[in-house]
């Protein structure tokens, strides 16, 4: 099993798939790619598959932080308090916020009308930054509030570490590291492939025979989460490329983008897709940097990324799916981008901390 997905859809899926390939197993593997609950959150179906089979469950070392998704998530949202209002510029449609505060224990009747009031009256009386620095905090109850049961399965999982330190592993004319799972005649079956750019420690697998490349969450072209590193998403996008021009992969899925099982054209579109955005997105950035010399703060630079945005960019798509659509920021990936790729930090005349781009070498 790679990875078990979250909620009862995915369960039932799980289930119905496993009991279909039980004649002939003889033992039970779980292999999770990163340590985010939506990949870990069926994960104690390991047992129940298994039954009386033996079984091994994996994850990589350097995911394991975050395993504590309370106190991983919540670290990083807290991250961007001192460089960012996290209210300021963005947009919260009234409608989706109070389904989303019903669901919370609001009244069954709150309209969105009352909560676009109630917005209005916040920003009448300048209480947007104060509100702001609870963001983190409110964002980590809403996801543990509305987020399906989640059972990871922690007392079961060893590293891949364990098995060795990771190998290199030659595809073609592609080189990875990590860890090959062999079959009862010592034919790789699966390999664990390093990638470690949506999160610390992420991994792919390879399965040869199928001639499949499972990417997990390795799709992230701009740095989302304060441990992303898209120059590595670029990486496996490309050697992906290189394995399905060679014949190694025909076919891919992923987790998000979404990447349904893919093939041929559509699959290099799609790995293309990822390096082009994750190009687009710094270009952007960059672009906006070299017109103010002297640096711009976060909130800065979000306004006017969003402002010049056209509708199908980069930009535009990932203010669309940041919160309430999903719990991420726009404001905290351009810091974590801004962090990873060496800015110069400053101070504004108001002592608001801003970003400029580094001397040219």
């Amino acid at each position: 099993m790679l990875d078990t997905g979250a909620g009862p859809e995915q369960r039932a899926a799980i289930q119905r798939v496993t009991a279909a390939l039980r004649d002939g197993v003889d033992e039970v593997v779980l292999l999770n790619s990163h340590a985010h609950l939506d990949h870990l959150g069926n994960n104690d179906l390991l047992s129940e598959v298994a039954g009386a089979l033996p079984t091994r469950h994996y994850i990589p070392r350097d995911a394991r932080p975050g395993l504590d998704s309370v106190a991983s998530f919540s670290a990083m949202y807290r991250s961007g308090l001192p460089y960012f209002d996290y209210l300021a510029g963005l947009t919260l449609p009234p409608e989706a916020i109070a389904a989303l505060l019903r669901r919370l224990g609001a009244p069954a009747d709150l309209t969105g009308d009352q909560v676009a009031d109630l917005g209005a009256r916040m920003a009448t009386l300048g209480l947007g930054p104060a509100v702001s620095g609870f963001i983190p905090s409110m964002v980590m109850d809403i996801v543990l509030q509305t987020y399906p049961p989640t059972f990871p399965s922690v007392e079961t999982m060893s590293d891949y570490e364990d098995l060795g330190p990771a190998q290199e592993i030659v595809l073609g004319s592609t080189r990875w590291t990590g860890w090959t799972f062999p079959d009862d005649a010592g034919r790789p079956e699966v390999h664990v492939l390093q990638s470690g750019g949506h999160s610390a420690g992420g991994v792919v697998f390879h399965l040869p025979r199928a001639q499949f490349l499972m990417l997990a969450d390795e799709t992230s072209s701009v740095p989302i989460w304060s441990d992303s590193d898209p120059r590595r998403t670029e990486q496996t996008a490309l050697r992906a490329l290189t394995m399905l021009d060679e014949g190694a992969v025909t076919a891919l899925c992923a987790g998000h983008r979404p990447m349904l099982p893919l093939s041929g054209d559509q699959a290099r579109t799609a790995l293309r897709g990822i390096i082009d955005s994750g190009a687009a997105f710094e270009k952007a950035v960059r672009s906006v940097l070299e017109r103010f010399p002297e640096g711009l703060c976060i909130d800065e630079l979000y306004d006017t990324l969003v402002d010049e945005a056209p509708a199908e960019s980069i930009i535009a798509v990932l203010v669309g799916l940041q919160f309430p659509v999903f719990a991420t920021f726009l404001k905290l990936t351009l810091l974590n981008h801004c962090k990873l790729y060496g800015y110069v930090e400053g101070l504004d005349a108001t002592h608001r901390r801003t970003f400029a781009l580094p001397p040219a070498a």
